[in-house]
């Protein structure tokens, strides 16, 4: 796997390319300081997915045309199967919910702090590379639960789609409440029902729609 990171700190991004490299199945980290650089390079890398920092200088707004989730949007728009993971300092799950409809999959929101644990940004690179959805497990839990009970799910529902929206697969979802993974599906199909989601859609990815739904959730809140 092939891996580019975006990030305007030298430092950091060095570190953190170094950590990757180590990693099982990555073979080779790219570097780029500027959004505009790693757009440039796209064609000759090829990423299977990138790691971009939010924010990449000093001020710059969350959601800045020059900014992390610009450039992830460019890399899609040149790449629509590359996975993009943001890193953020920023605790909302707001970031996500402005994707656009029909580019829902293969996203991540890790806070920065995150890259402590180098396995947690593997893990959200391999959830995005997968086509599904994530949000750092820690934005998700500090949301208050009426966020989500108060939508009319029921605990099991929400304790689901929190770990669903987390990155969980149906497996570690299953082994967390207990229960088997057949189950895990039928609650997944509940809650879409609840929300008001066709299940039937072929056109989309049921566990990349209930992620989504549930960040967008949220940030009505954050």
């Amino acid at each position: 796997m092939r891996i580019a990171i975006l990030d305007d700190e030298p430092f950091f991004r060095h570190l953190l390319a170094r950590s990757l490299c180590g990693a099982a199945d990555i073979r080779q980290v790219d570097e780029y300081g500027t959004a505009a650089e790693l757009v440039d390079a796209l064609a000759d890398s090829q990423p299977d997915a990138v790691v971009v920092d939010l924010v990449l200088s000093q001020g710059q707004p969350l959601l800045s045309p020059q900014g992390g989730l610009a450039a992830g949007l460019a890399v899609r728009e040149r790449l629509p199967q590359c996975g993009v993971v943001i890193l953020s300092n920023h605790a909302s799950a707001d970031v996500l919910g402005r994707l656009p409809q029909d580019d829902l999959s293969g996203w991540a929101y890790l806070l920065k702090r995150r890259t402590d644990d180098i396995a947690d940004v593997v893990r959200a690179v391999h959830v995005t590379r997968a086509g599904d959805t994530m949000i750092d497990p820690a934005i998700i839990e500090e949301a208050p639960t009426a966020t989500l009970s108060g939508r009319g799910l029921s605990a099991h529902q929400e304790r689901v789609l929190r770990l669903l929206a987390g990155g969980a697969s149906n497996a570690t979802i299953a082994e967390t409440c207990g229960t088997t993974t057949k189950s895990v599906e039928h609650a997944i199909t509940s809650i879409l029902d609840v929300l008001g989601i066709d299940a039937g859609d072929r056109t989309t990815n049921a566990r990349v729609v209930a992620a989504t739904a549930c960040i967008r959730l949220i940030g009505d809140v954050g």
